[in-house]
This record gives structure tokens, C-alpha cells and sequence, in this order.
């Protein structure tokens, strides 16, 4: 299998929904993958296109905190690095560092929950010890809706170390609605693995 390069922009709130479909749109790009009329459409939209042969852009969207992400991906790096360059311009998107700060930035429960998301979303395939330990300082959050974003979020993720942090709260948070709702992750995971 060929390598596959990505490169992650999360978007500034609100989504930016409708500013990826109109580019999508105009340039004419193929829809290839949607959720749409699937059991997960209750909760997150995901759509990709294919803008050329090999390069693809998916667009993933967390319905409860409205935080997203476009994700382009193919092939050949200089493509993917392009799509990126082009998208940037056209859909606004935050920084690494500000994707990184918002959840300590965040002054009250309600932004600091889409702040954890973004985070999450931010995250590629490889571990990256940065954003985990911003998930992590969220998992101790003083709010229990924050420390229950912390453990949903871990749902974006594909690294085990989450499910490490999905355990401690399952056992150790204070409030017994993020302990059920660690655990009933923790089952999906460990469940849907057999």
C-alpha cells in the first residue's frame, strides 16, 4: 500500500460547513464517502470528496459541539500540502497553537467543551504527546460536562493511550454520569474489537 499523507485543519466556529461545500461545490468535486442516512449522521457529519486522482478532502463535523475539521489526504505530500494551502484560504481555520490553548483559554464550561473536541479532531493517527496531554488536563477539568467532553472526544481518537485515559475516568472521576458515560465507551471499544 502506498504511504498516505494528511494534513489536519480545524476549523474556526461555527464549522464552516457550508464554506467547504461551496468550494467543493464550485470546483465540481466528486462526493465519494458520506454518512448521510447512516446511524452515525445523529451525531457527526462526514463527507469526502475527490478533487483529483489520489487526493481526497473529508470534511468531519461533531453535531453536539459543532467543532470540525477538514482533513486532506492522498498520496503524493506536495498535493496534499497544496489542497491544504488552498482550502486555508477559502475556509478559516485556527492555528495548532490556538487548537492547543483553547480548552486552558476557555473561560467558561461551555466553550471549554468544543475547545476539547477541536482538540481531539486535530489529533492524526500517530500519537502525539502534545495534544494528549491537553485531553488529559481536560479529563481533570473542575466541570464534570468538560471532564465528560474529555472522555467522548476519546471516540475521534486511534491511539490505545485514550482508552487508558477512558479507564481512569470510568473508575476514578467523581460523577457517576462521566464514570457510566467512560464505561459505555469503554464497552463500545473493547466490545466492538472482538
Amino acid at each position: 500500500m502506498a504511504e498516505q499523507f494528511e494534513v489536519r485543519m480545524v476549523l474556526r466556529p461555527p464549522g464552516g460547513r457550508e464554506s467547504a461545500e461551496t468550494v467543493t461545490s464550485a470546483g465540481e468535486w466528486q462526493l465519494v464517502e458520506t454518512n448521510q442516512g447512516e446511524e452515525s449522521a445523529a451525531y457527526m457529519v462526514f463527507r469526502t470528496w475527490a478533487p483529483a486522482r489520489g487526493l481526497w478532502l473529508s470534511y468531519l463535523e461533531d453535531l453536539t459541539t459543532q467543532a470540525a475539521v477538514l482533513i486532506a489526504f492522498g498520496e503524493d505530500g506536495a498535493q496534499v500540502a497544496d489542497l491544504a494551502h488552498r482550502m486555508s484560504v477559502f475556509v478559516p481555520v485556527m492555528s495548532r497553537g490556538e487548537v492547543v490553548a483553547g480548552p486552558a483559554t476557555a473561560k467558561d464550561p461551555q466553550e471549554r467543551i468544543p475547545a476539547v473536541v477541536r482538540v481531539a479532531l486535530a489529533a492524526e493517527r500517530d500519537f502525539d504527546a502534545e495534544l494528549f496531554e491537553v485531553l488529559a488536563a481536560a479529563a481533570h477539568d473542575p466541570d464534570p460536562y468538560v471532564r465528560n467532553a474529555a472522555a467522548w472526544s476519546t471516540t475521534y481518537l486511534e491511539w490505545p493511550k485514550s482508552l487508558d485515559l477512558l479507564r481512569e475516568l470510568a473508575s476514578r472521576d467523581p460523577d457517576e454520569h462521566v464514570r457510566q458515560s467512560a464505561r459505555d465507551l469503554l464497552n463500545d471499544f473493547e466490545g466492538g474489537g472482538s
